[in-house]
């Protein structure tokens, strides 16, 4: 029996060493393939209050900070209420704390903190209040590849006195027009232990938000998602939503949603259920832009089955991020499952963890 089992376990621990470089190794491409990305001309002119100039391309606006791409500088970033004027060639989608929308380009102003809008040929100068503005994202110009955002992590956790090894892996890319948004997420979690069992969990979701009137916007969302603790071998979900943003400035943000899902359910052993399911969704997000640059996030969703009595499920997430260089990241991550009704009658009824990983952002 111990023979037997010995292999087994070693085996395992090759599977998760293996998957560790690997992960590490598309993490260290991504960083390079991004940097080749970021090749691109730089026009755009950032005026300070202290009359500095800087000339770069901008790459977004979020939480009180201007990403700017320097040829010579590298990426900085720049206070917002540090900023006087701002003149950029790209169209950028701008965005206000009660969601009201610009679209256009940025003339150079007169410095007094507003942004100068040409939204047309055929249309007025619209004069913006630079302090009411919390994002800013180019939307046309370049290829497809150049607007896309994304994000990649690993980690590896091991415990000697359990003899307990844990490898984590997530990834994800996003992007934006000026009437809608998609982003699509997935993460792994292996893990093995002294007694040779390994449990695996793998997430892949999407999610597309249609915006109108001002801070609301249609949602649609679907995901796969395998779990052997909670005895789920797939599960496949989809559905539309209403969904509205409540805050939206530049430390933090938090939004919310409800809507209906088909899921179908494939179990160990076989078994398959289908249902359709409501969601109650939100999450908020944080930002600390002094060092160490923070952002601390989660969410939580509640979906109630609208087929079996009684049933409910929830998934939530609570997460904080520290970046120490330039697009790279620390984050300590907590998840949990929970089903009040598993349709098999000894399937475990929770399952929590906690992840640490280093990422990478582009």
């Amino acid at each position: 029996m111990i023979s037997s089992s010995q292999p087994r376990q070693a085996s395992r621990g090759n599977e998760l060493a293996g998957a560790s470089a690997a992960s590490l190794l598309l993490l260290a491409s991504l960083m390079v393939f991004s940097s080749v990305l970021s090749a691109a001309p730089k026009t755009d002119v950032v005026v300070l209050i202290n009359g500095d100039h800087i000339t770069g391309e901008v790459k977004s606006l979020e939480y009180n900070q201007l990403k700017l791409s320097t040829d010579h500088m590298g990426t900085v970033y720049i206070e917002w209420d540090k900023i006087a004027s701002l003149q950029s060639s790209q169209y950028l989608l701008l965005e206000r704390t009660d969601g009201t929308r610009y679209y256009g380009q940025l003339v150079a102003g007169e410095g007094d903190s507003t942004l100068q809008v040409v939204r047309s040929v055929d249309e007025p100068v619209v004069s913006v209040d630079m302090a009411v503005v919390v994002r800013a994202q180019p939307i046309e110009g370049g290829d497809f590849i150049n607007r896309l955002d994304g994000y990649v992590s690993a980690g590896l956790d091991m415990a000697k006195a359990s003899d307990r090894r844990s490898i984590d892996f997530a990834g994800g890319l996003s992007a934006r027009t000026r009437v809608r948004a998609w982003a699509i997420d997935g993460s792994i979690n292996l893990t093995d232990d002294s007694a040779g069992d390994t449990s695996e969990r793998y997430q892949l979701q999407g999610i597309y938000r249609q915006f109108h009137g001002d801070r609301n916007f249609y949602l649609g969302f679907g995901s796969f998602e395998r779990n052997t603790e909670l005895d789920l071998n797939l599960r496949t979900l989809a559905g539309p939503g209403y969904g509205r943003y409540f805050v939206q400035n530049n430390h933090a943000e938090w939004l919310g949603g409800l809507g209906v899902v088909y899921s179908h359910e494939n179990y160990t052993g076989g078994e398959t259920f289908d249902s359709v399911e409501g969601v109650l969704t939100t999450s908020f997000k944080l930002f600390r832009y002094d060092f160490p640059e923070t952002d601390i996030g989660g969410s939580l969703s509640l979906l109630p089955s609208l087929t079996k009595s009684g049933r409910y499920r929830a998934e939530a997430d609570l997460r904080a991020k520290y970046e120490f260089v330039d697009d790279l990241y620390f984050e300590l991550k907590v998840y949990g499952s929970y089903d009040s009704q598993p349709p098999l009658a000894d399937s475990e009824q929770s399952d929590y963890g906690l992840t640490t990983s280093l990422g990478y952002s582009f």
